[in-house]
Formats: structure tokens, sequence, C-alpha cells
């Protein structure tokens, strides 16, 4: 029996999966879903198991925030959903390689001065959860 040992354990390696490291869309504050997605996504660090997306809108402007977190951040995120003067933020988290490919269709005609109070807002609304 020992010498179908070493073959037992060499078969059993195959089937183990090794570490995974999540893969998720990432950008700073953008008005274009698709611009954010060009560059493709990035590994995670191993800490982070959570793809967000933050989408922040108001009429047809839109602002959108994509990055690796943990699971625990991005529902403290989550947390400050909702519409505060006419902006309307909306968190979503997802734990699968690109689950976070599609955020929103592109505004009709932004207006770079909302697009940028959305930046504002997005990036207060993430200070705050994440302290």
């Amino acid at each position: 029996m020992t010498c179908y040992l070493p073959g037992l354990l060499l078969v059993a390696l195959l089937f183990v999966s090794g570490g995974h490291s999540l893969d998720c869309y990432s950008c700073s504050t953008n008005n274009d879903n698709a611009a954010c997605n060009a560059g493709g996504p990035t590994t995670c660090l191993a800490s982070y198991d959570t793809c967000m997306t933050i989408l922040g809108y108001q009429g047809s402007s839109y602002a959108v925030n994509k990055q690796c977190v943990t699971k625990a951040a991005c529902d403290a995120v989550k947390k400050y959903d909702g519409t505060t003067n006419g902006v309307t933020v909306l968190t979503t988290c997802c734990q699968s390689d690109g689950c976070n490919v599609n955020a929103a269709p592109r505004p009709l005609g932004a207006a770079h001065v909302t697009l940028a109070l959305l930046g504002v807002a997005i990036s207060v609304v993430v200070s705050r959860a994440l302290v």
C-alpha cells in the first residue's frame, strides 16, 4: 500500500485548487462605463474579496467608480445609498471575476459640472464609509 501513496498524493494535488485572486474592473470617478472598463479587469490584492461599483447620478448625468474592496467595506458603503440633494448613489457588491463590468448606460449629454459634483459626492460617501 505504501508504494501507491506517492501516486495518490500527486493525483490529489492535481485536484487541489491553488489560491486565486479576484479580478475586478477598476477606475476612479468616470462618466463613461466603457472607458472605465477599457483597461480590462485588474487583479485584486489577496485580502480583497469583492468588486464594488458606486454609481452616482442626477438626471441623465452619472459618474461611476469601480474598485476591489473587502465585503465588509462594500457593505459599509452600501449603507449610504439613496438620494440627497437630487443626487442618487447606488452601490453594488459582487464576488466573481469581472462581475462589475456593467454599471449604467452612457448618459445623454452629460454636463461636466454635474459630473464633477457627482465625483465629489461619491468620494465623500466612500471616505465616510471607510473611516
